[in-house]
């Protein structure tokens, strides 16, 4: 048991893993189990979903209840990038709260059967989230298929979704017909609200330059579409394993090494990852190793680009090298202007408001912390937009040049 258990990836440290051996004392594994064992609230929590499945029944029923009995705003505040995916999994298949399903349909690393479980019950507020959201959206297209079930999902939310996967080429086939929103329309009055909303489609589209809905329709023949009589519809019940998202990717994507890539390691791993799609392209943006995250950072899809940001994996030297990059997509120079702990560090600063696709406003919020030297040359930098640099040059004037 000790060994199936991925203590590294729970967050479990060393000195509570004995705990969860079934050769443990049945005392010690009961009182883990119900929570009396001194740790912080995230060990805790992993602890007792990996307590659920022990051969011990009055262990998994105590691991269970104790699971249970945690107010919801304390397992909220639990839950951060780490949290494994099947602990995620296992809260919302025995809790059903809302603010619960919010916080875990937008974890990042939730897996699809939580994901999909949640779509199916989700009230209008956080059914437009997932609507929106959308690398969710290419992580787990068959999402779609839930909220086009969910009674509670409005026809402009779904169109929402349904635009940005059809776009995407990976839109499910689902049936005409489907549960309208509570007091919503039915028949007749349902078809004039669709038509309706398809030609403010049309509108959109023209007004934003893009294709028409309509002509993306009629070509949905040649789209690379799954059939919902085809997927797997019914999500079973829930398994206790400890299975994450990174199994089906390879250890040479995820895994750091210790020395560093040849040549031809790297042009192996570009072509594996050239072959993924958008969705498994995120994945790896949030699960991947320093090789794999170098190649999606340039990837021509922004959302993947940026999500190589947004995981939190990247090392300092990462995301200054990011700051300064001018040739990575704005988006990405965002997230990164974006992330506090970065930005409070001088260097990134320096390089950010150096940065030309950095957001003007950001970059004018820097300028009254550089020194002398950097801000002179910000003052004669002509790559930036003017507004920048006639700031530094009034600042500059103001502080190093007066009579």
């Amino acid at each position: 048991m000790v060994r199936q258990i991925p203590f590294a990836r729970l967050g479990i440290p060393k000195n509570l893993r004995e705990n969860l051996s079934p050769d443990a004392p049945k005392a010690l594994r009961l009182a883990t189990a119900r929570g009396l064992v001194p740790t912080t609230a995230d060990v805790q929590l992993a602890m007792c979903y990996a307590l659920t499945g022990d051969p011990d029944p009055d262990i998994m029923a105590a691991a269970h209840d104790t699971i249970a009995a945690m107010p919801v705003d304390r397992v909220i505040q639990t839950i951060n990038i780490r949290t494994h995916p099947k602990v995620l999994e296992y809260l919302v298949e025995t809790r059903d709260d809302p603010d619960l399903d919010d916080r875990v349909a937008m974890h990042k690393l939730a897996n699809d059967r939580t994901v999909r479980k949640i779509a199916r019950r989700a009230g209008p507020m956080l059914a437009e989230k997932l609507s929106l959201n959308h690398e969710r959206l290419l992580m787990t297209p068959a999402v779609y298929i839930d909220l086009h079930a969910n009674p509670n999902v409005s026809d402009r939310d779904l169109q929402r979704a349904q635009g940005f996967l059809r776009m995407e080429k990976l839109l499910p086939n689902v049936p005409a017909q489907r549960p309208g929103p509570a007091g919503g329309p039915t028949g007749d009055a349902a078809a004039a609200t669709q038509a309706e909303m398809d030609l403010q489609a049309e509108i959109m589209a023209a007004i934003a330059g893009e294709q028409s809905p309509a002509l993306l329709a009629a070509q949905e023949t040649r789209l690379e579409m799954f059939n919902v009589d085809d997927d797997d519809v019914d999500l079973g019940g829930f398994a206790f394993d400890f299975s994450d998202d990174s199994e089906d990717l390879s250890w040479v994507l995820t895994q750091d090494r210790e020395s560093r890539a040849s040549v031809e390691e790297i042009r192996s791993i570009e072509a594996t990852i050239q072959d993924m799609s958008p969705g498994q392209k995120i994945k790896l943006a949030y699960l991947g190793n320093l090789e794999s995250r170098k190649i999606l950072l340039r990837d021509s899809n922004k959302l993947i680009a940026s999500a190589v940001v947004k995981s939190g994996r990247m090392s300092d030297g990462e995301g200054l090298a990011a700051a300064g990059n001018k040739n990575l997509a704005d988006d990405v120079i965002r997230e990164v202007a974006g992330t506090r702990e970065w930005v409070r560090k001088y260097p990134f600063q320096v390089a950010l408001v150096n940065n030309p696709k950095c957001p003007v406003a950001t970059a004018m919020g820097f300028i009254r912390s550089l020194n002398r030297h950097d801000l002179q040359a910000l003052a004669r930098n002509r790559n930036l937009a003017s507004a920048v640099t006639q700031a530094a040059s009034r600042l500059y004037k103001s502080k190093f040049q007066r009579s």
